[in-house]
């Protein structure tokens, strides 16, 4: 398994950080198409300790989240033009992607100790809108499927 973009890197792109940044690693990329990201899903996240303390799951809410920061990050690398073996150059960088609408179902719960994929597929683009096809899986369970639609935006009309 080839790693694309790592944490650090990750870390330039997606204004999120420890502990709410959900994307521990890219392992496939492909400009316009899809992308692929894992989260290693440990015992010792801070939600684990009050989110079912008997049989702890991830939150449905956080799947869907780190769904959103890989569509981010898909439309925000292909806004940036970037190709894989490229240096992420963030001085450039001044777009970043924003949740437009979300629809998922969840099919199945994600345990502690899980290596959680996040596969994103960009279905279409219309201007600044983006709107992809996601599914969270641990192995060949499908954990999470949807759709979710990132708005690219110039964060220098947000943050001054």
């Amino acid at each position: 398994m080839k790693t694309i973009l790592e944490s650090y890197q990750i870390l330039q792109i997606l204004k999120y950080r420890y502990p709410f940044l959900l994307i521990d690693k890219v392992i496939e990329y492909e400009k316009g198409h899809k992308l692929k990201a894992l989260k290693a899903v440990s015992i010792g996240e801070p939600y684990f300790s009050g989110h079912f303390p008997d049989y702890p799951i991830m939150p449905g809410v956080l799947v869907t989240e780190g769904l959103a920061q890989a569509s981010s990050l898909m439309t925000v690398l292909d806004g940036a033009n970037w190709e894989p073996d490229h240096e992420v150059s963030v001085k450039e960088q001044t777009s970043m992607g924003v949740l437009g609408s979300v629809q998922i179902n969840f099919l199945k719960s994600v345990l502690p100790g899980s290596l959680l994929e996040l596969d994103v597929e960009i279905d279409w683009k219309k201007g600044v809108a983006t709107s992809l096809n996601v599914k969270a899986s641990v192995g060949e369970s499908v954990c999470a499927k949807g759709k979710i639609t990132v708005m690219l935006i110039d964060q220098n009309k947000i943050f001054p």
